[in-house]
């Protein structure tokens, strides 16, 4: 039996059936007859939403984020909006930033020794589906609480604790470890590509190149040390895969702190340019857009003075929200994206 000889009602289960927003408009691109029957806004609206929720799943997780407004209190259930084609559009995008982390997960789960990376495997869906409803509650809770209302004085006030435990408590013990989890992925990227230490770029240095003596930096004033920053330098050809570093532990622990406020969205956005040199942040003027470490503190500068010497309190509410519920310690959890 042809495809096309199939009866409307057949053909409307297979387009429900498929996983995909991208194949269900290829597939009606294949013959007038189904581009006929997702013309009709009472049918296309449903078949694409149910697509979606299959690709970018949950949608209600994807759909707080991005309906969230500042005057309205993040715990607070909120009624899913009608569905039309400008929220479809906003979902795919942080969709694709949810599935892009979930492309990063193993690169930065098994990475190390040569048994992580023997054990390295791509996700299975319903672990795709938890490092998205992961991604998407760091993103809401981000939206939140790190903003320049928080500022680092009053976040252990207690009506402050309260209000943001209060959106944690929606959520089970098991979930909160899986957000934990992301939020060691989030640490992870900062760490080895957007924000390394000095350490790691020395670390990286030798791995590269032996023992060659690292790019000479020079002080204004005339001295030759080793720092990484107030220096200048000259980039040589051996060396321009190479990054600046940004300071030593103790200075780079704060750094990575302030920025895990940052939402997936944005550091998915940093890592990108960083990685792979494209993103928003290439429009940055001339001799910055050339320079990682540049062009990322140009970035957070641009959030305001609130987000330095500020650092991220998802971590330190979750742990609260488990002390309350009596669980275990927060270091007995992790990993539970994994089945």
């Amino acid at each position: 039996m042809l495809f096309e000889s199939l009866p409307n009602e057949t053909l409307l289960q297979i387009l429900h059936s498929i996983t995909s927003v991208q194949d269900v408009l290829s597939l009606s691109l294949t013959s007038h007859r189904l581009h006929n029957l997702l013309s009709r806004p009472a049918q296309r609206l449903p078949i694409l939403f149910d697509a979606a929720e299959r690709q970018y799943g949950p949608l209600s997780s994807a759909i707080a984020v991005v309906t969230y407004y500042p005057s309205q209190l993040p715990h607070i259930h909120r009624p899913s909006p009608p569905q039309s084609l400008s929220l479809l559009k906003q979902l795919l995008h942080v969709g694709q930033v949810a599935n892009t982390w979930a492309d990063l997960y193993p690169f930065t789960y098994w990475r190390g020794t040569e048994q992580d990376c023997a054990s390295r495997r791509l996700l299975s869906e319903h672990e795709r589906y938890r490092v998205r409803r992961a991604c998407y509650r760091v993103w809401l809770y981000g939206l939140a609480f790190h903003t320049p209302n928080f500022g680092r004085y009053t976040r252990l006030q207690p009506p402050v604790l309260r209000s943001r435990a209060a959106l944690l408590r929606a959520w089970t013990t098991r979930e909160l470890g899986e957000i934990l989890d992301f939020q060691s992925m989030m640490r992870v990227v900062l760490e080895l590509f957007v924000c390394p230490s000095d350490g790691t770029i020395i670390h990286r240095h030798k791995e590269r190149y032996g023992e060659t003596p690292l790019i000479s930096l020079v002080h204004p004033s005339g001295a030759k040390l080793r720092c990484y920053d107030h220096y200048t330098y000259t980039r040589t050809a051996q060396h321009t895969d190479m990054w600046e570093g940004w300071g030593g532990d103790v200075e780079h622990y704060y750094i990575v702190e302030d920025m895990l406020k940052l939402h997936p969205g944005q550091l998915l956005e940093l890592y990108e340019f960083v990685v792979n040199g494209k993103g928003l942040l290439p429009l940055l003027d001339g001799a910055i857009s050339q320079n990682s470490k540049a062009a990322v503190k140009a970035f957070v500068a641009g959030l305001g003075e609130w987000f330095e010497n500020n650092g991220e309190t998802l971590g330190e509410t979750i742990k609260f929200v488990i002390s309350e519920r009596g669980d275990e310690e927060v270091g007995g959890f992790g990993d539970l994206v994994l089945e």
